[in-house]
């Protein structure tokens, strides 16, 4: 399928929408969606490739337009089940391309669903793909993770045909962190310049619309941590690589009421020599920010603190106030929630019928926490 997602293409959507007027958001190009369809979980293939088909169809309806999912979601299976869903969802002109946001990541060494049985074929199957070939050596692998410039951009090829697209809108490394432990500073700057150099390219030529970072902890451990991401230098990186427009846009981390560290732990130190969360440094910088784990895996249902309920009234369970909490904090574009189950999805897309709750709410539940 050829196209991508456009500014005009996005706006036409979330115009059509019967929403609150701040459920879409355009911090760079595009208007995304503020809940964003995410497909970690489950088994590969059968029943769940399924749901994930008919939920996203459902999602749609319901006024969303950010599909996120990997590569490495059930061994390849999500990225294969939501191309179906796209092919599906274009010819029966529910949506158009231009008007659908797709994202995928990177960077773990992943098997293929589709000749996997056990543990020890997905190990054959990672050798034969990815060292026997030639494509990447034992000593370019991390913790399951790679970041070579070669194999990123055969893990693009590979997601590309997937979802059957011309172009993945937004391209995420997953977990950076990793490297940076293993290779130390110097030796993972190198690594990470050649890498977006790889990405620029990928842009260039129209694989790809843009690039960015997922992570897990790298940009939430402090600055004398080995695992700490510095935001700072890796825009700088950017920059050298790709100039004043380069195509580093986006960042997702988790981020909820499970982990807040993204908005309460000052764990940043900015180019003046102050230290801010990673959430305060990338305010008004013009990057997608996705949110993950908001519901932290789906623990958070039935604990909520009955405060956080009581901040959020709107939300009529514990699952959307949860997502509430996320998608109302600043410089938050995204919450990105996995959806199977067609009740689910109902229930959390109401929400793009409610506006978001005003910044200073989720800000003084963190005092409201530390008090109690």
């Amino acid at each position: 399928m050829p196209g991508r997602a456009t500014s005009t293409g996005t706006r036409a959507f979330a115009q059509r929408q019967d929403a609150a007027p701040d459920h879409f958001s355009r911090p760079d190009a595009l208007w995304l969606a503020s809940l964003g369809f995410g497909s970690l979980r489950g088994q590969p293939g059968g029943v769940d490739d399924l749901l994930y088909r008919s939920a996203f169809a459902d999602y749609v309806e319901a006024g969303g337009n950010v599909l996120n999912t990997a590569l490495s979601d059930r061994f390849q299976s999500s990225e294969r089940a939501l191309g179906h869903a796209l092919r599906r969802a274009f010819s029966e002109r529910k949506v158009a391309r231009e008007e659908i946001v797709v994202v995928t990541k990177g960077g773990a060494l992943t098997p293929d669903g589709e000749r996997v049985r056990d543990h020890a074929s997905a190990q054959r199957d990672l050798y034969a793909t990815y060292i026997d070939s030639g494509l990447l050596s034992l000593d370019d692998v991390h913790r399951g993770h790679a970041l070579t410039p070669r194999f990123l951009l055969d893990q693009i090829e590979r997601s590309r045909r997937n979802l059957g697209l011309a172009t993945l809108d937004y391209y995420l490394i997953q977990e950076p962190e990793i490297h940076l432990r293993e290779l130390g500073v110097d030796g993972f700057r190198r690594a990470i310049a050649s890498a977006f150099e790889a990405l620029e390219g990928a842009a260039e030529r129209g694989a790809i619309g843009a690039y960015g970072l997922a992570t897990w902890d790298g940009f939430l451990l402090p600055d004398s941590d080995r695992s700490h991401l510095s935001i700072v230098d890796l825009f700088e990186i950017a920059l050298e690589v790709g100039q004043s427009d380069h195509h580093l846009r986006a960042i997702q981390l988790p981020y909820g009421l499970a982990m807040g560290e993204g908005a309460a732990l000052a764990s940043q130190l900015g180019p003046d020599g102050e230290s801010r969360a990673i959430l305060e440094s990338l305010r008004d910088t013009g990057t997608v920010v996705f949110a993950s784990a908001p519901l932290y895996g789906g623990r958070l249902v039935g604990r909520v603190p009955d405060f956080v309920r009581a901040a959020f009234p709107e939300a009529p369970s514990d699952a959307t106030a949860a997502l509430q909490f996320t998608r109302s904090t600043e410089s938050i574009t995204c919450a990105v929630v996995g959806m199977r189950d067609p009740e689910h999805v109902a229930e959390n897309m109401s929400l793009a019928r409610v506006p978001r709750a005003k910044p200073e709410i989720p800000a003084a539940l963190f005092a409201a926490r530390k008090k109690s």
